[in-house]
C-alpha cells in the first residue's frame, strides 16, 4: 500500500530509536494515509506517533516552502489550512502527532518534510552545485588569462603581488576557496576571487589607481566600476589579511583612510623614536615601510583604547616594569599583525587583554596564532581579573564567562598592583 521509497525515507529520517511503522494498522482516506508508529521494548509495545502522508507527486514546491523546511529533521508548527492540506496530499509535507505514554493523548503536533519536497530540494541543490562549479571554472579560466609574473622595481610590491599570484593559483588548483570566510555565501566568495583577480590585474599595469578603476578595468562594461562596492570594506580587510600588507601600498588610492595604531611606551624606527609619556600613534604606512624595535620586555596587547588610556597615566608603572602597551582598537588589522611581529623579536612576555565577548574571544585566539614561533611567555587576562598562561585555559575561561554575561575591559581594570602581579606570575 505504501511505496517502498516512502517507507525508506520515513525510517531513515523521521523515526527515533527503537521505533517502527505499524503497517498492519494503516488507514487510507481521501488519498492520504495515517501510519501508526510503535515503539518496542523487551516487554512492551506501544503507539508513540501517527504520521499522515499523501502520495501525489506532480506538484512543484514553492520557494517559501523549500525555505521553510531546511532538512527532514526540521519540525515546524503550522495551522491546518487548505494550503497545508494540499501540501500533505501532494507528498510535500508530513503531519506528525506525538502521543503521551497512554498512546492516545496528543503531546504535540509537528509538520515535517515529505519525500517529494525532499527530492525537489536535493534536485535544486544539485543544480546549484552544478552552476557553482561552472561559475568557479569560469573564474579559473579568467585567472589563467590574466596572471603573469611581476617585474616591479619595488621589491615590496613585487613580493606582495607574487604572494597574491600564488594564493590565487592555490585557490584555482585546490578549490579551497570555501575557507575564505566561513560566514560568506558562495556568490560572495566567488566575487571576492574576482575582486582579487581584478586587483592583481590592475596592479600589474598601473602604479597608482582608484577604487572604481579596479572593477571598470576588469569587467569593461557599464556598471563594472561598481561591481565590488557592496563589499568594499570587507573585501579590502580580507585582502589585506591575505597579502599581509595594506592595499594602498600596492597602488590603491582615494580610499580616504589611513589606519592609526595607538600605543604607549618606548619604540624606535628608522626615522622616528618614541619614549614613555603620552599616548603615541603611528600609521599602517609607517609600519609597512619601517622596521620598529623596542627596549620593552613586556608587551601588552589590549583590545580597546579604554585600557590603553588608563595605563598611559601610569608612567612610573610602565617604566619600572619596562612595559609597552599596544591598542588593537577592536579589530586585528594587517598593520597590527606586522607591528606585533616586529616587537615580538625584542620582548620576553606578552599579556593579551580583550573584552569578554565573542569579538574578544576571536581576537585573543588570533593573537595566540601570532605568537607561535617566538620565544616569549604568553598570558591572557580572564575573568575575574586573573591571568592564565595557555590558550586552552583562556578559551575555557572565556566560554564559561560568555555563558553568564559579556563584559568590556573598562568594567574591571584592576590597577597597578594587580598588573604587577600578572607580570610576576
Amino acid at each position: 500500500m505504501i511505496p517502498q521509497d516512502w517507507l525508506d525515507y520515513i525510517n531513515e529520517h523521521l523515526l527515533l530509536k527503537n521505533e517502527e511503522l505499524n503497517l498492519s494498522d494503516v488507514k487510507a482516506y481521501n488519498g492520504m494515509f495515517d501510519i501508526p508508529v510503535i515503539k518496542r521494548t523487551a516487554r512492551t509495545r506501544r503507539t508513540v506517533a501517527l504520521l499522515t502522508i499523501g502520495l501525489e507527486s506532480d506538484v512543484v514546491a514553492e520557494r517559501d516552502l523549500l525555505q521553510l523546511f531546511t532538512t527532514p529533521r526540521a519540525k515546524k508548527q503550522l495551522d491546518m489550512t487548505d494550503e497545508t492540506y494540499e501540501w500533505i496530499c501532494n507528498g510535500l509535507v508530513i503531519r506528525e502527532f506525538r502521543f503521551e505514554k497512554d498512546g492516545l493523548t496528543v503531546k504535540r503536533k509537528n509538520f515535517r518534510m515529505g519525500l517529494h519536497l525532499y527530492r525537489q530540494k536535493l534536485q535544486l541543490e544539485e543544480e546549484q552545485k552544478r552552476k557553482q562549479a561552472e561559475s568557479f571554472l569560469q573564474w579559473t579560466k579568467e585567472w589563467d588569462e590574466i596572471k603573469t609574473t611581476s617585474n616591479s622595481q619595488n621589491p615590496q610590491r613585487q613580493n606582495a603581488l607574487h604572494s597574491l599570484k600564488n594564493w590565487l593559483d592555490d585557490m584555482a588548483r585546490t578549490k579551497e576557496f570555501q575557507s575564505i570566510h566561513p560566514n560568506w555565501q558562495f556568490n560572495k566568495k566567488l566575487l571576492f576571487l574576482h575582486f582579487l583577480t581584478a586587483f592583481y590585474h590592475i596592479s600589474m599595469a598601473e602604479p597608482h589607481f582608484d577604487w572604481k578603476e579596479i572593477g571598470a578595468r576588469y569587467y569593461r562594461k557599464i556598471g563594472g566600476s561598481k561591481a565590488f562596492d557592496s563589499y568594499k570594506k570587507e573585501f579590502i580587510e580580507i585582502a589585506e589579511e591575505v597579502l599581509d600588507i595594506p592595499l594602498h601600498i600596492l597602488g590603491l588610492s582615494s580610499l580616504g583612510t589611513i589606519t592609526s595604531l595607538y600605543f604607549v611606551g618606548q619604540m624606535e624606527g628608522e626615522t622616528v623614536t618614541y619614549d614613555y609619556g603620552p599616548i603615541h600613534a603611528t600609521t599602517d604606512l609607517a609600519v609597512f615601510n619601517e622596521i620598529f624595535k623596542t627596549k620593552a620586555k613586556v608587551l601588552w596587547l589590549v583590545e580597546n583604547r579604554g585600557i590603553l588610556t588608563r595605563m598611559a597615566f601610569e608612567t612610573e608603572f610602565l617604566t619600572t616594569t619596562n612595559s609597552f602597551v599596544l591598542g588593537i582598537d577592536g579589530q586585528l588589522r594587517s598593520s597590527h599583525r606586522r607591528l606585533i611581529k616586529q616587537l615580538l623579536r625584542h620582548v620576553e612576555q606578552v599579556i593579551i587583554w580583550t573584552d569578554v565577548d565573542e569579538a574578544g574571544f576571536i581576537i585573543g585566539s588570533h593573537l595566540a596564532e601570532l605568537l607561535q614561533g617566538y620565544d616569549v611567555t604568553a598570558k591572557w587576562v580572564v575573568p575575574p581579573l586573573e591571568v592564565v598562561s595557555s590558550l586552552e585555559a583562556f578559551k575555557k575561561a572565556y566560554e564559561q564567562a560568555l555563558e553568564v554575561r559579556s563584559a568590556e575591559q573598562e568594567e574591571q581594570i584592576g590597577g597597578i598592583e594587580r598588573w604587577k602581579k600578572w607580570i610576576s606570575l
